[in-house]
């Protein structure tokens, strides 16, 4: 399969919704991936993230653990990323090659935007060759460095971020379907073909046909916190 950089994908997946644009990184403010992945970066986007949540929850930023404001910042770049790749597959057949190379980052308050420079598309048949590559770019360069560095740097569980990956997928799919229900199948079979996928496999369960990740985004210990929908923990004791 081969790459190409037609200026009309990245126009046609936008047309499903600002969830699904990747904006393109022309301009001043535009940081390399590598940048954010410095630890001093990096330490003061999970700053802000912790403000944040704080913020939302009326406590002081010291009550919220840093590892779950860690993980709320890595969900939350996980479902900027995959939902790109999942829209552009639900309605084109091609998946964006986003690496650390092609991307681009700049800080949006407490929030991490992104965009992309000298993007390459590649046209998939189905799902799975979909899902081969976009653990190639995606999963196995830009997101297996950012779990890397905050394994590394706050010792989040690499089982909860990537748990927090497919999550994202899922999630995606969902707001896809509040735009064109009719693309809600590819993008289910996209997500399916994703959770079989070395770094994803063993991440979720669909064996009664709901989705349930088999690991927590921590969510629930910050001030007021609770479960998403998908989250381990519904069924058994209350978490502490």
């Amino acid at each position: 399969m081969d790459d190409h950089t037609d200026p009309a994908v990245p126009e046609r997946v936008a047309r499903l919704g600002g969830y699904f644009a990747l904006d393109t990184a022309t301009g001043p403010g535009w940081r390399t991936l590598a940048e954010l992945l410095d630890t001093a970066t990096l330490a003061d986007r999970v700053g802000a993230t912790r403000v944040a949540i704080a913020d939302f929850s009326g406590c002081a930023p010291t009550a919220v653990p840093v590892r779950v404001a860690a993980s709320s910042l890595q969900m939350a770049i996980a479902a900027r990323l995959m939902s790109p790749a999942l829209g552009s597959f639900a309605a084109l057949r091609a998946v964006p090659m986003l690496t650390a190379r092609s991307l681009r980052w700049r800080t949006a308050g407490h929030s991490v935007q992104f965009g992309a420079t000298e993007l390459e598309w590649r046209d998939t048949g189905d799902a799975r060759a979909a899902a081969r590559a976009i653990d190639t770019a995606l999963l196995g360069d830009a997101l297996a460095s950012l779990i890397d560095r905050l394994h590394a740097d706050v010792a989040l569980s690499p089982q909860v971020m990537w748990g927090n990956v497919v999550s994202s997928a899922n999630g995606a799919v969902t707001v896809l379907g509040m735009t064109d229900r009719s693309l809600v199948s590819a993008g289910r079979e996209l997500v399916t073909a994703l959770a079989g996928t070395q770094r994803l496999r063993g991440t979720v369960d669909t064996a009664d046909g709901a989705f349930r990740r088999r690991s927590c985004c921590l969510f629930y210990q910050a001030p007021h916190g609770g479960l998403c929908g998908d989250c381990v923990l519904h069924g058994a004791d209350s978490p502490r």
